[in-house]
């Protein structure tokens, strides 16, 4: 009983010594390793909705590429707005995609162009 006692004890202080620590996996998990993964994080919520999606993604060359262009284009289901598309322009610092640059545009319901996008507000 004594053995089983200092068995038992030894477990708990040697867990509880034991604190969690973050592994390097987690960590790059966290930062954007692909130009797409740093999208989603910019619109988290963009497969949550329940609307058409529309996704291009081209990088510079197909080897060991260090700028990408992104864009999303999703349907709204609103009065005067048809669709918003985004642009992204990314570069890769190492192994980290970073956004430069990100446009919004919309294609408007009515008013004068409804047949492509614009960057005003939509009437």
């Amino acid at each position: 009983m004594h053995k089983l006692c200092m068995i038992l004890g030894a477990g708990l202080f040697l867990t509880a010594c034991n604190q969690p620590v973050q592994s390097s996996s987690q960590q790059v998990e966290a930062e954007p390793s692909t130009a797409m993964h740093a999208v989603l994080l910019d619109q988290p919520d963009l497969f949550d909705e329940d609307s058409n999606l529309k996704i291009d993604q081209q990088f510079n060359r197909a080897e060991n590429p260090n700028d990408a262009q992104i864009i999303v284009e999703q349907s709204q289901l609103d009065d005067s707005v048809i669709a918003v598309r985004t642009e992204y322009q990314l570069k890769r610092d190492q192994t980290v995609w970073k956004i430069v640059n990100k446009k919004q545009s919309y294609q408007c319901a009515r008013g004068e162009n409804t047949a492509s996008f614009q960057f005003e507000l939509c009437p």
